[in-house]
């Protein structure tokens, strides 16, 4: 608010300035930079409001809600190959990672932007995403290009384009606003076109955009693993994430264009498996948000007191005996849950050797294939996916549940 007043003081003393200017060209360029002032001013108060909100997630109790965008829909067909439309592969790749995450974590709550096939304004996507306050924003498309068509896929967070090629894909998903009812009022005369246009976005530098990233480096990971040819994690001034309060992302699952690249999106094996792998890439960065929430770097016992009374029984007599050598093992994380589900059998299909840690007052981790080897966690993880689509490694350490790059810190 203070921030404002400033801005409001400002720009009353310069109008008065502006009264005493006696040259046209003088005061039209005095004009632009106050115009170009005060939207810095603003950006700069939008960025303090948002860095609060990091910090309110990063204490939070972790990923309750995601909203996932299938690009474009309706009367904006997005990309066109020789059989298909980017609209209707995105929705149903959309359709199927939402359902394999309410499948596994049913208490996150899962919102599209659009279930169907229509049109849905890239101003409104991100109005979704801030209203339900969202945790995460995965807005999923299909690329396309000029010329000799590419193969891969690629995964944007917002920022400043760095090469003219990403701005070539943002102005092709901006295009989108030209199917909207007065565009040019609701953007403020925004051009997707024109590249003075993007000038602006040179001013915001989005609050989260270092999660965005984790999350997006997640994705490209889970799609190389895949075999997709991987083209990076990349900045780009997209509208769709132009205004959304929380870690988001643009990924690009393939190239429409590319004959090869179209029948695999286009096939039933080709969508699951592009769901597949953004499932696991969320599982992965669920995971370092659970241990953000709960987990602080070096403070294994007061972790450990919030889980059962016997595994801090175990820490306490852990670190009497090895004060200077961490106990540090690998598991496999399975499930979480935001109460106390039963290690049977039953409840895990088959799997005997199901551990439960509780990490805070509202969410539990299950694990299996506990090891002194991260060797032997590797070779056992896939195995473990066949039946647990989405499970990863973890570390434990003397008794507590960290991330893996912790533990494997430890032993290097």
């Amino acid at each position: 608010m203070y921030l404002c007043g400033v801005i409001f003081v400002f720009t009353l003393n310069k109008m008065n300035i502006m009264c005493n200017f006696k040259d046209d060209r003088a005061m039209a360029g005095f004009v632009r930079f106050l115009n170009f002032y005060v939207v810095f001013c603003i950006f700069t108060l939008l960025l303090l409001i948002n860095a609060e909100k990091v910090e309110a997630q990063e204490n939070g109790t972790g990923l309750k809600t995601v909203v996932i965008d299938p690009g474009h829909g309706g009367d904006v067909p997005g990309a066109v190959g020789a059989r298909t439309r980017e609209k209707d592969i995105v929705l149903d790749v959309s359709l199927r990672l939402g359902r394999m995450i309410n499948d596994r974590y049913p208490d996150i709550e899962v919102i599209y932007t659009r279930e169907t096939d229509v049109a849905v304004d890239l101003q409104r996507r991100g109005e979704i995403a801030n209203q339900a306050n969202a945790n995460l924003f995965i807005s999923i498309h299909a690329n396309s290009a000029p010329g000799r068509c590419p193969t891969g896929t690629e995964t944007f967070v917002m920022g400043p384009s760095r090469s003219a090629a990403n701005m070539e894909v943002a102005k092709r998903e901006n295009s989108a606003i030209f199917f909207e009812e007065d565009y040019s009022t609701r953007y403020a005369g925004f051009d997707p076109n024109n590249a003075e246009s993007y000038i602006i976005f040179e001013l915001m530098q989005h609050a989260y955009l270092e999660q965005s990233i984790d999350f997006a480096r997640e994705i490209q990971d889970q799609f190389r693993s895949a075999g997709r040819v991987d083209r990076g994690v990349k900045q780009a001034e997209f509208l769709v994430l132009w205004r959304t309060a929380m870690p988001s992302v643009l990924v690009e699952i393939g190239f429409i264009c590319n004959a090869e690249e179209e029948r695999y999106m286009s096939s039933e094996a080709g969508k699951q498996q592009l769901a597949t792998a953004l499932f696991r890439a969320f599982s992965s960065y669920k995971s370092k948000v659970d241990d953000r929430s709960s987990f602080r770097p070096g403070n294994y016992q007061t972790q450990a007191q919030t889980q059962t009374q016997a595994q801090t029984q175990t820490q306490e007599q852990t670190s009497r005996t090895e004060q200077s050598t961490p106990k540090v093992e690998f598991c496999i994380q399975i499930s979480s849950s935001s109460t106390a589900l039963d290690t049977n059998p039953s409840n895990f299909k088959g799997y005997t050797d199901v551990e439960r840690f509780q990490i805070s007052q509202n969410l539990y981790r299950y694990v299996v294939g506990r090891t002194a080897n991260y060797a032997a966690a590797q070779q056992n993880l896939p195995r473990v996916r066949a039946d647990h689509e989405g499970a990863f490694i973890v570390s434990i350490v003397d008794g507590v549940i960290v991330p893996l790059a912790e533990g494997l810190r430890l032993i290097e």
